[in-house]
């Protein structure tokens, strides 16, 4: 699947069916709760709505593939704007006629800067709130590629002193362990400029033997050292060759592991590497500049910011 936004979408698939569970769901319940918008009683304009919402949660996964919170607070608040249409129309209806145009355009403007800022407070909840611990979780991702399990299986497995361009592992020590750094693509917090950070960690091959590994990987959480498993597992199938992943965490989160999930982070991963080992341009998400809209969002008034004053201009 070499076509970009292709790729994207069906990568991103749980990410788009859940957001736009949501956004629907809501607006069930509003429906339910508050009866039908008088805009939307029509149903071609009900229709027309609702591609529009399947629309914007696409675009917003293929422009930003490699974020997945702002895109499901955006069916989030889509849906909660569709709740409260039928309030928000009996509000207008209490004007009076003289002051209707007015009112609508006041309305209008509240509900576009009242659902932007809800979004915005949405989207930093995950810093500003402690996340939940969720204990040990096991998370199963599968590949499918056209390789033999053989070749497959020696690109896919840890080992150490190797490089691929994105991981680099040194020699192994006495006691098993080699260590790893691997790349990620990221941005600088102070600049908001895209940058690679590079994460270390040790691992230890547990068992390797018929295609299959089992590797301890040792690395630090909060300052807190933490010990994951991965298991990997190469076998033929039909035509096809199945990669499979199992990483089971020592210590995560509900936001980091439903991350982990919506984003298919195992199988992109093995995409990726994959595709590199075999010379091909990657369209791996792990392989592209990190975007986000919040980013976005900070560079645009950094640029604001720091654009040159007006010397003409009088002192505030």
């Amino acid at each position: 699947m070499q076509n970009k936004y292709l790729y994207r979408i069906y990568r991103l698939r749980r990410l788009i069916i859940v957001s736009l569970a949501v956004l629907f769901a809501q607006w069930c319940l509003g429906w339910w709760f508050f009866g039908s918008s008088v805009l939307l009683e029509n149903p071609l304009a009900m229709t027309g709505v609702a591609l529009a919402c399947v629309l914007v949660i696409i675009t917003l996964v293929i422009t930003y593939p490699c974020v997945w919170w702002e895109t499901l607070t955006a069916g989030l608040v889509i849906g909660f704007v569709l709740i409260l249409l039928p309030l928000l129309e009996d509000l207008q209806a209490i004007a009076p006629d003289q002051n209707r145009v007015p009112a609508t355009a006041i309305l209008t403007l509240g509900i576009v800067f009242g659902g932007f800022f809800l979004w915005l407070g949405l989207n930093w909840l995950p810093v500003v709130l402690p996340r939940i611990p969720s204990g040990f979780k096991l998370i199963r991702s599968q590949v499918w590629t056209d390789l033999n399990p053989d070749e497959a299986f020696q690109i896919l497995k840890s080992k150490p002193d190797s490089d691929d361009g994105f991981c680099k592992s040194g020699p192994i020590r006495e006691d098993g362990l080699f260590l790893v750094n691997s790349k990620i693509n990221t941005v600088n917090v102070e600049t908001f400029d895209q940058e690679a950070e590079v994460l270390s960690y040790y691992c230890k091959v547990e068992q390797e033997s018929n295609n299959h590994q089992v590797v301890s990987v040792f690395h630090k959480i909060d300052e807190e050292a933490q010990v994951d498993l991965e298991y990997l597992h190469v076998w033929r199938s039909g035509r096809k060759t199945v990669c499979e992943t199992r990483v089971l965490f020592g210590r995560s989160d509900i936001y980091t592991e439903a991350g982990f999930w919506l984003k298919d982070y195992g199988s992109d991963h093995m995409y990726g590497q994959l595709m590199r080992a075999q010379g091909g341009n990657a369209v791996a998400l792990i392989d592209l500049p990190y975007k986000s809209p919040l980013v976005g969002l900070a560079r645009f008034f950094q640029q604001i910011d720091n654009s040159p004053r007006n010397s003409g201009s009088g002192s505030i």
